[in-house]
C-alpha cells in the first residue's frame, strides 16, 4: 500500500541527494534526503532492503508523509525499519496515522547504523489516511533518524455491524414461504 517504501526512487547520484519537497510517494515538510549504502562511511552500516534509505533530520527536521487509500474501520499493520545516524545519540521518531494517536519509536546509538524493525497497528478512520514519520529528539542538529522498508498491509476484515435479530427472523419467514411455494408447485406437477 505504501509507494516507494524503500526509497529506491529516484536513483540518486553519489552518496546522498536532497530534494526540496518530495520524491515519488513521499512529501517532506523541509525536504527529503535519500542516502546510498556507504554514505555514512566505511563500516558504518547500511540497509539490506535495496541500495538507498532516507534520513529525516539533516539540515532541518523534516516530517515525511504519504497519503494512502484505506477502508474506514479496517485494521492496518505498519512495518518499518529505523536506525540512528552513528554519533547522534538515541534517535526517536513519532509515527502518525490519521485518526490515531502518534506512537514513538527509539533506537540507540551503537556507532553503526543498524536498522531495527518496528511494527504498529492502526485503525483507519477515513478513506484516505496520512502516514507520517516525524523526528522527535534531535540531539545532533546535523542528522539522524534513518528509515527504510516502510510497508502497510490490511490486517483482517473491516469491523462490521452485526445484523439485528429481527432481520434474521424476517429472512427466515421469507425463506420458509419460498420453500413452501416451491414444494407446492412440485406437488402440482406430479
Amino acid at each position: 500500500m505504501v509507494t516507494n517504501g524503500s526509497f529506491e526512487t529516484p536513483v540518486i547520484s553519489g552518496t546522498f541527494q536532497q530534494f526540496p519537497s518530495s520524491i515519488p510517494g513521499w512529501t517532506g515538510t523541509a525536504g527529503i534526503e535519500i542516502q546510498a549504502n556507504g554514505a555514512l562511511g566505511s563500516g558504518k552500516g547500511g540497509t539490506t532492503f535495496g541500495n538507498q534509505y532516507a534520513e529525516l533530520a539533516v539540515e532541518a527536521p523534516s516530517t515525511y508523509s504519504q497519503t494512502v487509500t484505506t477502508t474506514p474501520g479496517q485494521d492496518y499493520l505498519l512495518s518499518f525499519y529505523l536506525a540512528d545516524r552513528p554519533g547522534t545519540g538515541a534517535n526517536t521518531v513519532a509515527v502518525g496515522f490519521t485518526g490515531n494517536p502518534s506512537q514513538q519509536f527509539t533506537v540507540q546509538d551503537t556507532g553503526v547504523a543498524q536498522f531495527q524493525n518496528f511494527t504498529e497497528s492502526f485503525v483507519a478512520t477515513s478513506a484516505n489516511s496520512v502516514l507520517s514519520f516525524q523526528p522527535v529528539n534531535l540531539q545532533f542538529a546535523g542528522g539522524g533518524d534513518l528509515i527504510d522498508n516502510v510497508s502497510l498491509t490490511a490486517a483482517g476484515s473491516p469491523s462490521a455491524a452485526p445484523l439485528p435479530a429481527a432481520l434474521w427472523t424476517g429472512l427466515s419467514v421469507v425463506l420458509g414461504i419460498v420453500a413452501f411455494g416451491l414444494v407446492r408447485r412440485f406437488c402440482r406437477q406430479t
